[in-house]
């Protein structure tokens, strides 16, 4: 059983090879961080309302970003020799992701960042809750999601590692 179980194992890490490779750069803009710190200062303006959601955007990547490394070190570290991952192991990972994003949006605004982070945070919980965690994950959207969510953060001008 545990050899069938090394395809998905193999396809999901292999998607979330994918997405870290999506990034470029690993530093963020520090001038467009200054600039956005100077704007949001500025006064109460529409404009800065865009400033106020562009930086809760950049602190929503970053925990994100630490999320997603969780999840691929869990995921990483739970498989076994054979390859597969038991489906505790990946249940408990999942929730763990599922968890942080849903804590880190409890006072998010509605955003590209916000939206594709939500998006991502349910696959995983459903995936949790199948019986085969892995193949779950691997047979959904998550690499688009993840491509919806990289792109995104990178508007908001943060590069995640997803």
């Amino acid at each position: 059983m545990t050899r069938f179980r090394f395809l998905p194992a193999a396809l999901f890490c292999a998607c979330l090879s994918v997405l870290a490779a999506c990034s470029s750069s690993p530093a963020e803009p520090t001038a467009a961080a200054a600039s956005s710190a100077g704007a949001s200062s500025a006064g109460a303006s529409p404009a800065g309302a865009a400033v106020t959601t562009v930086v809760a955007d950049k602190a929503l990547c970053k925990t994100l970003n630490t999320a997603a490394t969780a999840l691929r070190t869990g995921i990483t570290e739970a498989q076994q020799e054979g390859g597969g991952v038991k489906a505790a192991d990946a249940k408990r990972t999942f929730i763990k992701f599922h968890t942080t994003v849903t804590e880190a949006l409890a006072f998010a605004e509605t955003s590209d960042v916000s939206t594709a982070a939500k998006a991502i945070a349910d696959e995983l919980d459903k995936a949790a809750k199948a019986t085969d965690p892995i193949s779950s994950a691997a047979d959904s959207n998550f690499a688009r999601l993840g491509t919806d969510l990289t792109e995104a953060c990178k508007t908001a001008g943060v590069t995640v590692m997803f």
